[in-house]
């Protein structure tokens, strides 16, 4: 059986028309441990899918994303292992990286911080620091009460692990955490009835607004929420199908509600939709994914990318764990089928205008997924001013 490959399709005048950064994601490897006994790679793509630029990373890649100044920061995996490490077995779960690097343009480690509970997501702030995702162990008592999910699919040990965000100086100093346990209720916040209980919330995302506070995917709990960071309370929730009603769980999945949702943040400024939540729901009840953008005040679905005709060659778009969506300066969202490595962008009218799949991986390179792609436009930093154009003849 032949596969698509490479950008299949390409409509210049429609697209908005820019590089693509993207990741394989890559398994935790025995000889992870150390750097560069295992490595990880990131690339940078016209939009016909040529490599203009990629950085080799000194471990298993999670994800990255560009920096303005060009430099990358990058999640990757280690397998060291430590007592109750979380991430690899037997407490094994979805998302675990453990190294922290920014690299400049070159790919030389300008900064690289090591915490074995990192997982999921992480971002540089605008005075130097860094923030990322971490994993606690909960205390039995809190777990024992905690609502929802597969019944006895906790860890062979019983344990039920929470999330941590974790904010970081530039020695690697922790100068401020929030932790889910405090602020989550066990009777709102109920895991939904198709995954594990492992983990409560199993947050993978975190999105720095401008107010300060953080808007995050919670899996577990087929929601986003949204963090006052100064008082640390959930000011705003949306999406989970799960509630309690006189006293039994009662699921309701509705085309208003999410199935295990991924990469939850506000649409920036100067952007069509700016200050909706833009997010990729996974679709876990309608088994269809969709990027989703809803209007954070009223509550109500704005645009889907997949009601109306916004199938990809006649296939129903379905990606049941990570990927992403990001809408672009002409209105566009550039969506990562993250579980198929199969990135599109498509119109505010759910036509799809650009279509890429990862090129079959051969025995030796990593497995399938890539976690999130990026467009960036080409004056996005100074380094592009040396690539090849992004922009180049159809594809039809």
């Amino acid at each position: 059986m032949k596969f698509l490959s490479g950008t299949v399709h390409y409509e210049p005048d429609r697209c908005f028309n820019g590089y693509t950064l993207w990741s394989p994601l890559a398994t935790v490897m025995e000889g992870a441990e150390k750097p560069w006994q295992t490595h990880g790679i990131t690339y940078l793509m016209t939009m016909r899918g040529d490599i203009v630029h990629h950085w080799d990373l000194p471990f298993p890649t999670f994800y990255s994303y560009l920096l303005p100044d060009g430099h990358l920061l990058a999640g990757m995996r280690t397998t060291e292992c430590a007592p109750m490490r979380p991430g690899i077995p037997p407490h094994g779960m979805g998302g675990t990286m453990g190294i922290l690097a920014e690299l400049d343009w070159e790919g030389n480690i300008v900064f690289l911080h090591k915490d074995l509970s990192f997982h999921h997501d992480f971002k540089k702030l605008p005075g130097g620091n860094y923030i990322y995702l971490a994993w606690e162990l909960l205390d039995p008592a809190v777990s024992s009460k905690v609502r929802g999910g597969i019944a006895g699919t906790e860890h062979a040990d019983g344990a039920m692990w929470s999330d941590v965000y974790r904010e970081i100086d530039r020695t690697g100093n922790v100068v401020w955490e929030w932790h889910a346990k405090d602020h989550l209720d066990v009777d709102r916040d109920i895991i939904g009835c198709i995954h594990t209980r492992e983990e409560w919330s199993h947050i993978n995302d975190l999105w720095v607004c401008p107010d300060g506070s953080i808007l995050s995917s919670c899996r577990h709990l087929d929601a986003v929420i949204r963090v006052d960071r100064a008082s640390g309370d959930i000011t705003w929730k949306w999406g989970s199908p799960s509630s309690l009603v006189r006293g039994d769980i009662h699921t309701a999945p509705t085309a208003v509600t999410l199935g295990g949702p991924h990469d939850a943040h506000i649409i920036p400024d100067g952007l069509p939709g700016a200050g909706h939540m833009l997010c990729y729901d996974n679709g876990m009840f309608r088994y269809i994914s969709r990027a989703l953008e809803v209007d954070m005040e009223t509550g109500s679905v704005v645009w889907e990318s997949s009601k109306e005709k916004g199938y990809v060659h006649g296939r129903v778009p379905f990606s049941a764990f990570i990927s992403g969506a990001r809408r672009q300066p002409n209105g566009n969202t550039v969506i990562c089928e993250g579980g198929n490595s199969h990135f599109y962008e498509v119109t505010p009218e759910q036509d799809v205008v650009w279509e890429y799949w990862r090129p079959e991986p051969d025995s030796t390179s990593t497995p399938w997924p890539v976690f999130r792609c990026f467009r960036y436009a080409p004056d996005f930093c100074r380094q592009f001013h040396s690539l090849p154009g992004a922009e180049g003849q159809a594809i039809l």
